[in-house]
């Protein structure tokens, strides 16, 4: 349920006193982990530009925006990157324990593949995911970011 339908299903004290906050992820890579899902979940019969071509993508900001999507109206956004440091923070503010561990299981089976996604995108996904997530890129600062270094890197 979007935040701004809780907002007007709650009253306006239990709102304002509670915390609000959500998890968010740079578009790029929610992308590629959002197509290894679904291909994975095809049997592998799911090639990337098939994907692209589907047009269906993980758009989160109307979840945790006002429905002029103008603003954020939750406490506070988390980047996935940096999840662990960040509900560490929440859940230390809220007095909530919290070991470093969720205790749940990522869906990471979903994607074998862990190369980078600024070495899988053509040039051509790049754009459209810029231009279909550019208001989450731009209510965050998202960019895509320069590849790091792969020596080294074996995929998991």
């Amino acid at each position: 349920m979007p935040a701004w339908v809780v907002r007007l299903r709650v009253p306006s004290g239990i709102w304002n006193s509670y915390f609000k906050f959500c998890v968010e992820r740079n578009p790029w890579d929610k992308v590629l982990s959002h197509y290894h899902m679904h291909a994975y979940r095809l049997g592998g019969a799911l090639s990337l530009d098939q994907y692209f071509a589907r047009g269906k993508f993980p758009i989160n900001y109307p979840r945790y925006t006002n429905p002029s999507r103008s603003r954020i109206i939750v406490d506070r956004v988390v980047r996935y990157e940096n999840l662990t440091d960040e509900l560490g923070e929440i859940f230390t503010r809220l007095n909530v324990p919290f070991d470093g561990d969720l205790g749940v299981r990522k869906k990471g089976h979903f994607r074998n593949d862990r190369t980078p996604y600024q070495l899988v995108f053509s040039p051509q996904q790049r754009q459209i995911v810029e231009r279909v997530f550019a208001r989450e890129i731009q209510l965050h600062g998202y960019r895509f970011a320069q590849a790091p270094n792969l020596e080294g890197m074996v995929n998991a």
